[in-house]
């Protein structure tokens, strides 16, 4: 018996058929991408319509590549991006589809501003306003009434497609903690935000914890999916609570999730929402624990923007991509740390949530070329700093977070752990164990195991995860990490110093 996951997550959707141990039997996976209003150009958005149909290619093409009959599938759930909202009205049709990246909320925030002040972010454990749903539904109070006076449903993108599954209108604390009308502290909806932006309490889905039964597939979605009518779907959450799930992180553990994105996250068994506090708070899948997060932001994509960058005049770029890829540890074995005195600030960074509407210039500093006894900057060494970029942005964000917490453990999941050469880098620059899963897909991991728990496999999220999830060795520091203790001050003080003189 199995059951089936699906992730819609920022580039593309994807699905997984998965067994009770944590074995991908089949997957699929479809790529989208977001339209900008003629009029608006910080403004994104998708075709409800277009991404319910890529939702379900991926399904019948993850059920295709399994081979396994769809009746001997148990239970499934879904995940996604966060911030990331639908609007509906009170028959259940789609008005306004909205990525994460959607930043129209910025021409209203100022409502939340004035009504609320720091109150947002104590409440919420979310800042800036502009990224959450209750600006972006001012706005449509704004420049859209028409639009705003017949939402009668608001849900983010995985409980849309909870709802597309079975008709039920549900979210978990996770994710309901990703649209900025949730109140941390107490788990539930808040008046107080709603109240703000004029919104009745009755368009946002009722909560329920994550891994119970919230409804059965029903034959319309059987008839457009393939999944079964009949299947029970179980509650699943937000793409990076999926992915704590998924490597078992406990409280006071920080895990790091290494993908297009990198959020360093502390789980913690109370809600910390202070005043000026730099970090987002939210509530995490299981009961009683609660995520501060310290967020590099763009990570594993501006790897992927470097890359191809070098290989921009390749006779065949994407070969080339490839390539690279698939011998990274090769092309950067021979770098030292520091990259051969090159430091790369590109925009991965250690988080301040209030100065988040502030993006400094990207830059490089690397030796002069021309001078006697210096290594030229080359390709594998930009590549590195690159890195290095990205794994000195961790190290100043689980520095931040272990100022909330005695860190017991530091364990790391996504794209980025697939190969060695980034894992040990982290370690090194961490000076500090790291632990790996062997699946590195850990949102949609976290969502088979919702659906696994759902089954009514295990008792719990915990024990299900431990049946499910698989180690890799546990990777220790080694003789750079002493080494890399000069270079994340010389790069901290690059970046962040240049920053305070401008």
């Amino acid at each position: 018996m199995v059951v089936a996951a699906i992730d819609a997550g920022t580039t593309g959707v994807r699905c997984m058929i998965v067994s009770r141990h944590g074995e991908v039997l089949g997957a699929g996976r479809k790529p989208w991408g977001y339209t900008t209003p003629a009029s608006l150009e910080i403004a994104k958005e998708f075709s409800p319509k277009e991404f319910w149909n890529l939702t379900c290619a991926v399904i019948r093409q993850a059920l295709k590549v399994s081979g396994i009959p769809k009746s001997e599938i148990e239970a499934v759930a879904t995940t996604s991006q966060r911030h990331g909202v639908v609007f509906l009205d009170k028959d259940g049709q789609e008005l306004y589809g909205g990525p994460n990246m959607d930043a129209r909320g910025a021409m209203t925030q100022y409502i939340i501003e004035d009504a609320l002040g720091e109150r947002f972010h104590e409440i919420t454990g979310c800042w800036p306003p502009l990224v959450f749903a209750p600006s972006r539904l001012a706005w449509f109070e704004e420049e859209e009434p028409e639009i705003r006076q017949t939402v009668a449903h608001m849900l983010p993108i995985n409980d849309w497609i909870t709802y597309r599954l079975s008709g039920s209108f549900v979210a978990d604390p996770s994710s309901a903690s990703g649209t900025g009308f949730f109140d941390v502290k107490s788990r539930d909806w808040s008046p107080d935000i709603a109240d703000a932006v004029q919104a009745d309490l009755s368009i946002l889905p009722e909560i329920h914890e994550a891994g119970t039964i919230v409804g059965e597939v029903s034959k319309q979605a059987e008839r457009e999916c393939g999944l079964p009518a009949g299947l029970k779907v179980a509650q699943g959450g937000t793409d990076t609570h999926c992915a704590l799930v998924a490597t078992e992180t406990d409280v006071n553990e920080i895990t790091v999730i290494a993908g297009s994105t990198a959020p360093s996250m502390l789980v913690t068994d109370c809600a910390i929402c202070v005043p000026d506090q730099k970090l987002w708070t939210s509530c995490h899948m299981i009961p009683g624990q609660w995520t501060v997060e310290s967020n590099s932001m763009l990570t594993g994509a501006l790897l992927d923007w470097a890359v191809r960058l070098l290989c921009e005049r390749a006779e065949n770029p994407e070969k080339c991509v490839s390539q690279t890829f698939s011998k990274l540890s090769e092309v950067v074995a021979s770098i030292p740390p520091g990259s051969n005195e090159t430091y790369a600030g590109l925009g991965p960074s250690i988080m301040d949530c209030r100065k988040m509407t502030e993006v400094p210039q990207a830059r490089i500093f690397f030796p002069q070329p021309a001078l006697p006894n210096v290594v030229s900057l080359n390709a594998a060494s930009l590549i590195h700093a690159v890195m290095e970029n990205i794994t000195y942005s961790i190290r100043g964000n689980c520095d931040q977070l272990a100022e909330f917490a005695q860190v017991k453990a530091v364990k790391a999941i996504g794209g980025m752990t697939r190969g060695a050469v980034w894992t040990e880098m982290l370690a090194n620059v961490l000076n500090t164990p790291v632990h790996t899963t062997l699946q590195s897909e850990g949102s949609l991991l976290g969502a088979a195991i919702c659906a696994a728990r759902g089954a009514g496999w295990y008792p719990s999220l915990q024990a299900a995860a431990h049946a499910m999830v698989q180690w890799k060795p546990v990777v220790d520091p080694d003789e750079r990490a002493n080494a890399y203790k000069s270079c994340y001050s010389k790069w901290t003080e690059i970046w962040y110093g240049h920053r305070d003189e401008q």
